[in-house]
């Protein structure tokens, strides 16, 4: 059987894609009406972006482009696709991205001076998964009544998690397949079982300290040397604390935590009496991204200044 090799396309023709692409983008604006263009990595993060945007810009208009083209003819999402366009950025087409691990290994021109917005936090997701707004949707979902203090759980969770997340960030450095990311994110994907949300989430605090120390101690075996303490140092001067590591690590398994909590908060709600409140027919998600805590913490207040930047400098 004959296959046919995938085509291999030489720098300047992948420029000339792009930039052309992105003409294109800027020159549909005015059938759209819109302030600017803004590259998302696919249609989950519209809904976060469009809050930031309608917050920090309450009369723009922004089109959402949630995939596009790739040079070999694929409809493509992903950051990947969005930094495609890096070069082509201005006041009329921006790109939207999660940051990953980019603000903490300061990554240069991902800023708003080049259009490009980045969450700060590791992905969009921590931004729901914020404290306050996480005992805010339960109030909401589960009868005007806080029964499990999010803000509690997700600072000790922090301390939990911190000493392992500067283990990560200084082994990408010295020994990246000493610690590959995934090992990482699959310590982070915990149970929710039916007593998950007794003592404040004492369980499932208790499991993830069980697997971080242990990892803890697996490394400080393996590199007896080492000194991570001089990124701790480093993460500190960029806002990562040991109260609020949680903004930094993977987002999409902290939220699915949070989801997995937050429902089951509100199926044990249904069987207490006298709530100040019905408990809501609403899912817990979707009282979790029906806001955000503009104002109330440093990464969010950064991503709407950046947001101002970029419309600054026309």
């Amino acid at each position: 059987m004959n296959i046919e090799p995938r085509p291999h396309y030489t720098d300047q023709e992948k420029y000339n894609f792009y930039r052309l692409a992105a003409k294109r983008f800027k020159a549909e604006l005015k059938l759209y009406g819109a302030t600017a263009a803004v590259h998302l990595e696919n249609r989950n993060d519209e809904v976060f972006w469009s809050k930031v945007l309608r917050y920090a810009y309450p009369q723009g208009r922004f089109r959402f482009i949630t995939a596009s083209r790739s040079i070999s003819g694929n409809n493509t999402c992903g950051c990947t696709q969005c930094l495609q366009y890096k070069d082509f950025l201005d006041e009329h087409f921006w790109i939207a991205i999660d940051s990953d691990y980019r603000y903490l290994n300061q990554q240069p021109e991902i800023d708003a001076h080049h259009y490009i917005l980045q969450t700060y936090t590791y992905s969009f997701e921590n931004h729901f998964c914020f404290g306050a707004n996480v005992n805010r949707a339960e109030l909401d979902a589960c009868g005007g009544k806080l029964r499990f203090d999010f803000v509690k759980f997700l600072r000790e969770y922090s301390y939990i998690v911190y000493p392992l997340l500067v283990w990560q960030l200084y082994l990408q450095g010295v020994a990246p397949e000493a610690f590959p990311q995934k090992v990482f994110h699959r310590l982070l994907i915990l149970p929710c079982g039916a007593k998950a949300t007794a003592n404040n989430g004492a369980s499932v605090l208790q499991l993830l300290k069980e697997r971080t120390q242990k990892m803890v101690r697996h490394f400080q075996r393996l590199y007896p040397d080492a000194d991570p303490t001089w990124y701790e140092a480093r993460c500190h001067t960029l806002g990562v604390r040991r109260d609020n590591c949680y903004l930094f690590v993977r987002g999409h398994q902290l939220y699915d935590l949070i989801i997995d909590l937050g429902n089951r908060l509100r199926q044990e709600a249904k069987n207490i009496p006298d709530l100040p409140q019905p408990v809501s027919d609403r899912s817990f998600e979707y009282h979790l991204v029906s806001q955000l805590c503009f104002g109330e913490y440093e990464e969010l207040r950064k991503l709407v200044d950046d947001v101002h930047l970029a419309l600054n400098l026309k």
